[in-house]
C-alpha cells in the first residue's frame, strides 16, 4: 500500500467510514506496519489541532460550516477533478480533507527528494590533504563537494575524470555531483562502470544509482537496484530499510 493509499485509509478508519471486516483488517494490519501506526498518530494530531485552531471554541455543527467554506475556496469543482476521492462521513468532512492535505505536504510532495537526503552514505569525500597552499585539483573538489557546492565539485571532477577515468575515487564523487545537480542519467552512465568492476566503490555505486532513480521518483527502478546490495556489505542494511519505504 502506498503512502496516498494509507493516509486516505487512516482518514476512514478514524471517521467510522469502514465496515466492520474492512475495520478487523485495518486493525490487523496496524499490528505490523509501522508507517501505518506513524500516520495514524499524525494523522490524529493533524486533525485534532485543524479543529481546535480553526473553531476551538464553537460546536461542531459551526465547525463543519467553517470547514465547508475553507473547502469551497481551496477545493473547488472537486466533483469534477481526476483525482481520487474518498467518501467521509459528512461530520468533520473539512477537518479530514485539510487533515490530508496538510500531512501531504509533508508525505508526498517532497517524498524522493528527502528520502534521497536521509539515505545518502557519502556526506563528505575525503582525500589525503598536501597542505593549504598545495592543494592539487582532487583536494579542491573535495573542499568543494563538503561544502556542498556540487556544481562547482562536479566542474573540478569532471577534469580529473577525463583525465584518469580509471580513478576509481574520483568517477564514484563525479557520479554523486551529477546526481546533486540533477543529471542522473550521466550519473548512472558513470556508476554502472563502477558496479561492473570489482573496485571498492562497486555497491556503493549501485545504491547512489539506486538513489538516483529515486531522485526521479522512479521507485521501481530503485529497488531493482537497492536489491543488488548483497548482505554483509556496508549498505546492505540501508538498502533494506529504504526498500520496505518504496513498497
Amino acid at each position: 500500500m502506498m503512502n496516498e493509499e494509507k493516509l486516505l485509509t487512516v482518514a476512514r478508519y478514524l471517521e467510522g467510514d469502514m465496515e466492520l471486516q474492512e475495520k478487523q483488517e485495518f486493525e490487523t494490519l496496524l499490528q505490523v506496519d509501522e508507517e501505518l501506526k506513524s500516520l495514524l498518530a499524525e494523522y490524529k494530531n493533524v486533525h485534532q489541532t485543524l479543529k481546535m485552531k480553526i473553531a476551538p471554541s464553537e460546536d461542531d455543527k459551526e465547525v463543519e460550516a467553517t470547514l465547508a467554506a475553507f473547502g469551497k475556496q481551496y477545493f473547488k469543482d472537486q466533483e469534477h477533478s481526476s483525482a481520487r476521492v474518498v467518501t467521509l462521513r459528512p461530520y468533520l468532512r473539512w477537518i479530514s480533507v485539510a487533515a490530508i492535505l496538510v500531512i501531504g505536504l509533508f508525505v508526498w510532495a517532497p517524498w524522493s527528494v528527502n528520502l534521497y537526503e536521509k539515505y545518502s552514505i557519502s556526506k563528505e569525500m575525503s582525500v589525503v590533504e598536501r597542505g593549504a597552499d598545495t592543494k592539487n585539483n582532487l583536494e579542491k573538489a573535495a573542499d568543494l563537494y563538503n561544502a556542498h557546492d556540487f556544481s562547482a565539485a562536479s566542474a573540478v571532477l569532471a577534469q580529473e575524470y577525463t583525465l584518469s577515468p580509471e580513478n576509481t575515487l574520483v568517477a564514484y564523487y563525479y557520479g554523486i555531483t551529477l546526481i546533486e545537480t540533477g543529471k542522473e542519467n550521466d550519473a548512472r552512465s558513470i556508476l554502472t562502470k563502477l558496479y561492473e568492476g570489482e573496485s571498492v566503490f562497486k555497491y556503493d555505486a549501485a545504491y547512489y544509482i539506486g538513489l538516483s532513480f529515486l531522485k526521479q521518483k522512479d521507485n521501481q527502478q530503485a529497488l531493482e537496484w537497492l536489491a543488488k546490495i548483497p548482505q554483509g556489505t556496508a549498505n546492505y542494511d540501508k538498502a533494506q530499510e529504504l526498500s520496505k519505504k518504496l513498497h
